[in-house]
């Protein structure tokens, strides 16, 4: 039991510092804002903007930036203070284990792992997303064919297929025989509206089908998951399109199930699936950049993060003359709970910031560096992220800003292509970045917990002899994340990482908070201002996001989390330097270094 709440000192963690087997200090406080803002604004921006206004906070989208970016304030000061203290590889998992003792401090590596891998998998199945439409661009001029095609079961993941398949059968079956909505807070109307109505935005759409049609759907559809997918979809559709035939919009709808439905059909394999090969391959390039070195890295990072600043500052003075107020109205039509909600799916987009303690071991000037690097690119890119949330929601009605590349998208709706490729091609080199600093940060934590011995040091603390990095592990995320991206869909993807985000975050305010009363006198080369109030506010924030996110991701988390508590008791608690000490303390002395006595030792029994 000793062992579970053993402590690793600051001393320790900085005499380790003085090894050979360590990572080269290249990197200053430009490159780390880069990396920063490389990991910042990507995935989130340029393709969860979509699924959290669409499905849970419309124009309210503002607000959720606004939220997380609070939430993240608070974590980053938090973070900035404990990076400045211990500036070496481990990030979140390092600062538990000096304050919260070695159990804790697994659970929040093996919480790390969640976050990384699986935001890496999130970025490469979105960076998939964006590639084949920048493929789009490139058409044959008298036939209007793309010139670059990708078999489209080659592009999907199996239970987006799946589930599109099913769907786009029930929406080819079903028939409306009613539609009806209210306007302004008045008794139902039959839909569509008629132009010399002048209507152009309704409330409370219901629409019904014909029994047969209902019928017909229930042979594809017999639990009614599918039929209710696709209400939804028709109603929000003709909540801002009230002029269009009921009809007519649900063949719009069917229209946006096609390709799942043909990638399910089409594989030439003797079952149905699919996988995303385009997710595969970018992965693979990236991890092979990253086993090369840092310092590349850092420098092809930079040089994607000017792109991408430039796109998202061309997103908003291109598309600011075209924000229509009125599509800010209702400006809650999920309430503050859809706000939260979708605060907590898209405050993926900021978890870059803390990606940069990852690689306090690598900064030439930790102490000052590491705080500016994560301050500054947080700043810059909640700005940023609040001007463009208002003007996409602001640009056209949310129910119709595509779930796919949805900036790209809501440009094309108006009719500004040339744009749409601008946009292109900056999300693709942003999300590209964002996937660099992910694979990179994520061996960099396994590296930390095997010089503790927690992970077989032989594979994960390995550093090459020539490129000095971690070559193995990094390797070993690069195929895990490659695979995953290619099998499970976006948005299961990016719950897991926030939640797992938060509850990293929640420990980290909790430790840095702790530490102040258990070690005041240390030197902090940057102190947190007003840390009794920032610690309890970044705790609470980030618990009620993650609260926002629905049981379904609870019960992911302590899943995994299982999984690694299992893995701890069968082997890390065996294999801890630290445990082995305390161990070989207890045998000599009988005495461990909390001073509690050992059992069964004669007049030290308890």
């Amino acid at each position: 039991m000793n062992q579970l709440f053993a402590r690793k000192s600051l001393k320790v963690l900085l005499d380790e510092m003085a090894g050979e087997n360590r990572l080269k200090r290249v990197l200053g406080p430009v490159s780390l804002t880069a990396l920063g803002v490389g990991a910042i604004i990507g995935t989130g921006i340029f393709v969860l903007t979509g699924l959290a206004a669409r499905n849970y906070a419309g124009p309210g989208l503002i607000l959720s930036f606004v939220v997380a970016g609070l939430a993240c304030a608070f974590a980053a000061l938090c973070y900035s203070e404990f990076a400045s203290m211990a500036p070496v590889a481990g990030s979140a998992y390092t600062y538990a284990y000096t304050t919260l003792g070695e159990l804790v401090a697994w659970i929040i590596g093996w919480d790390l792992v969640l976050e990384y891998a699986m935001g890496s998998s999130t970025v490469a199945n979105g960076w998939s997303h964006y590639f084949l439409k920048f493929l789009g661009l490139f058409k044959n001029s008298a036939t209007g064919q793309a010139l670059i095609t990708i078999p489209l079961w080659l592009t999907m993941d199996p239970f987006t297929a799946h589930e599109q398949h099913f769907d786009y059968q029930t929406a080819h079956a079903l028939v409306v025989s009613d539609a009806q909505a209210t306007v302004e807070g008045k008794a139902p109307r039959a839909l569509p509206f008629t132009k010399e109505q002048g209507v152009h935005k309704v409330d409370k759409v219901e629409v019904q089908f014909t029994r047969e049609s209902l019928e017909a759907a229930k042979a594809f559809d017999p639990s009614g998951h599918s039929l209710g997918r696709v209400k939804k979809s028709l109603e929000n559709g003709l909540m801002f399109d009230p002029m269009t035939a009921p009809d007519e919009k649900l063949t719009n709808v069917k229209g946006g199930l096609k390709d799942g439905y043909t990638a399910y059909q089409e594989t030439p394999l003797p079952f149905h699936f699919t996988f995303n090969a385009i997710a595969i391959a970018i992965v693979t390039v990236i991890t092979a950049i990253l086993v090369i070195g840092i310092k590349e890295s850092a420098r092809f990072n930079a040089a994607m993060v000017l792109v991408k600043l430039a796109a998202v500052i061309f997103v908003i003075g291109a598309g600011i003359g075209y924000v229509d107020s009125s599509n800010w109205s209702p400006f809650l039509p999920y309430g503050w709970s859809g706000v939260m909600g979708a605060a907590g799916v898209i405050f993926f987009a900021y978890i870059g910031f803390d990606s940069i303690s990852t690689h306090a071991e690598e900064a030439k000037n930790p102490q000052r560096d590491v705080p500016i690097g994560i301050i500054t690119s947080l700043a810059v890119c909640t700005v940023l992220y609040i001007l463009v949330a208002g003007i996409v929601t602001g640009m056209v009605p949310y129910p119709e800003i595509p779930l796919d590349a949805p900036i790209a998208g809501v440009f094309e709706n108006k009719g500004l292509k040339s744009a749409s490729v601008i946009i292109t091609v900056g999300a693709l080199t942003g999300i590209t970045s964002v996937l660099l600093v992910m694979l990179l940060s994520q061996p960099r934590v396994l590296l930390a917990m095997a010089r503790d011995g927690l992970l077989p040091q032989s594979f994960f603390g390995a550093v090459h002899p020539r490129f000095k990095t971690p070559h193995k592990s990094t390797i070993l995320t690069g195929i895990l994340s490659g695979i995953t991206a290619s099998l499970f869909p976006l948005e299961a993807l990016g719950h897991m990482v926030s939640i797992g985000t938060l509850f990293a975050f929640v420990v980290v305010c909790a430790a840095v908070w702790i530490m102040r009363f258990t070690n005041p006198d240390l030197p902090r080369p940057f102190r947190a201002p007003a840390m009794h109030l920032v610690a309890p506010l970044g705790i609470i924030f980030c618990l009620a996001m993650m609260i926002s996110l629905g049981w379904q991701n609870w019960l992911r988390l302590f899943g995994w989390l299982a999984v690694g508590l299992v893995i701890y008791f069968l082997y890390s608690r065996h294999h801890s330097h630290l445990g082995k000490e305390l161990r070989g303390e207890l045998a000599q002395g009988g005495i461990s270094p909390s001073a509690l006595p050992r059992r069964g030792t004669g007049d030290h029994e308890s």
